[in-house]
């Protein structure tokens, strides 16, 4: 009786262990993916952090042509209407 106690609770502790033993290697399978795709979302960040900081320096600098085309614009059409209000001309 005693043999069959033991080994019924032996038994016990092997199928723990092993059940242990298999979920923390699920566990560090889940961990080593998790860690995975985060590094996979880092490096899409920065990637799309500097494709944003490009197209934030393409907008500054299509600004800075558009205010400068307007300044030329606002001369040529004053110079325009200068000449329109000089009848010497």
């Amino acid at each position: 009786m005693i043999v069959y106690l033991a080994m019924l609770i032996s038994g016990l502790v092997l199928g723990g262990g092993a059940t242990g033993w298999w979920l923390s290697q699920r566990w560090k399978q889940e961990v080593a993916a998790a860690t995975q795709s985060l590094q996979e979302i880092a490096e899409q960040h920065q990637q799309t952090k500097g494709e944003n900081q490009d197209l934030q320096q393409k907008v500054a600098d299509l600004t800075y042509q558009l205010g400068e085309a307007n300044k030329s614009v606002k001369y040529l059409q004053s110079r325009l209407d200068a000449a329109s209000d000089d009848p010497s001309l």
